[in-house]
């Protein structure tokens, strides 16, 4: 180890060169691994929300609210939920109206006032659990249950009063973090989210109406079959299964995925060539060296296994440094929109240690032509030259 630290500060002018033009595909690599980590996160605590239901939207809408959009512009007759409920396999049906309580901000989710009918002995939220309290239930009224990360901005505890949009409401129960859009919905009786709704357009009609509607499907019935039967059962609607609206906000995150290929690409290039010029530069004026240490029975193994060692340390060195300043600006990044209850980065295992394996591994396949051709140097040639 010590002389292949030697020999990669013979040169120490080239050898920084390569190692910075790693540095800075990794540490793009690695900051945008931690966004496309934090989407993933919020992808997957949304599945858990939407596994068990069918959401109907009316027909020609362009948005689907449980998609975590705002809703749709449009509206459905509140009747279309009793046409649902007459549809078999559907165990219970519920009227929503959405109410936008804060926007987004940059990359922060909107918070969202949610207003649903409870069903008895049906609940709304699927795999998410309710870390205090209990959901809402019918017949309740001024009642709140609050998203995690809504009920800490808040400062929000179960029994007590929150004012949302000057109407006070009783906090019932607050939600186990989901890393979701969820964690930034108020959930409220559909009523008292009509009166706001209302109040806020005093000019539209939206008594009788519902913005969407949420299906759940009796114990063994299979749901995708039954979203399609809703849909050619029920007119002027459009149903959404679970695959669907996985399918749908999982869009985001193969997007995301394709710019991580894309900076991976670049540094795989711009890394590659960097290592393959060095190496080959390194073996050009050491040819005399490894013809004598061929000479006096270096083997072509010891010789490879040296310069591939000399690449590997090369990429190691600059996966570790790249990385290193990537997680110290997803840190400053996250902590500069935590005041705003807002996380755009995640550190996982892989963020950490994917950039480092990746700049090992591209300088040692980058490496692996030069060292090649030391290993295969003819010792009389190589001592020939001056």
């Amino acid at each position: 180890m010590t002389f292949i630290f030697r020999n990669m500060w013979r040169r120490k002018g080239r050898t920084f060169l390569t190692i910075f033009g790693i540095i800075v595909g990794i540490f793009a690599l690695t900051v945008l691994g931690g966004m496309t980590a934090r989407m993933n996160q919020q992808i997957n605590g949304m599945k858990g929300y939407i596994t068990d239901k069918i959401t109907v939207a009316p027909a020609g809408s362009s948005n689907h609210m449980m998609g975590g959009g705002l809703g749709s512009a449009k509206f459905l007759e509140l009747s279309k939920v009793g046409e649902i409920q007459k549809v078999p396999g559907v165990k219970g049906a519920s009227g929503m109206i959405l109410v936008q309580l804060k926007a987004a901000e940059g990359m922060s989710q909107p918070q969202m006032m949610i207003g649903y009918q409870p069903m008895a002995g049906t609940s709304m939220f699927g795999k998410t659990k309710i870390t205090n309290g209990r959901e809402l239930q019918p017949g309740d009224s001024g009642k709140v249950l609050l998203g995690s990360t809504l009920a800490t901005d808040l400062g929000a505890k179960v029994g007590q009063p929150v004012n949302l949009l000057n109407k006070q409401f009783q906090v019932i129960g607050i939600m186990d973090t989901t890393l979701g859009p969820t964690d930034t919905w108020a959930f409220v009786p559909y009523q008292d989210s009509l009166n706001i709704f209302l109040a806020q357009n005093p000019y539209f009609k939206a008594e009788g109406l519902t913005q969407g509607i949420v299906v759940f499907p009796k114990q063994g019935v299979n749901i995708e079959a039954l979203a399609t039967q809703i849909q050619k059962t029920v007119p002027g609607i459009k149903t959404t299964s679970p695959k669907q609206a996985e399918k749908q906000i999982a869009t985001i995150s193969t997007i995301f995925s394709a710019i991580i290929l894309g900076i991976a690409f670049i540094a795989l290039f711009v890394g590659g060539l960097s290592v393959i010029n060095t190496m080959i530069m390194s073996v050009s004026e050491r040819r005399r060296e490894i013809g004598l240490k061929k000479a006096i029975g270096a083997t072509t193994g010891t010789i490879l296994r040296e310069y591939l060692g000399e690449a590997a340390l090369i990429g190691l060195i600059a996966g570790v440094i790249g990385m290193g300043f990537g997680l110290v600006a997803i840190q400053a990044l996250n902590r500069a929109t935590h005041s705003s209850n807002v996380m755009i980065f995640t550190v996982t295992v892989t963020v950490v240690l994917g950039p480092v394996i990746f700049a090992t591994v591209l300088a040692t396949l980058a490496g692996l032509f030069p060292a090649l051709r030391a290993a295969r140097l003819n010792p009389v040639d190589a001592l020939k030259e001056e």
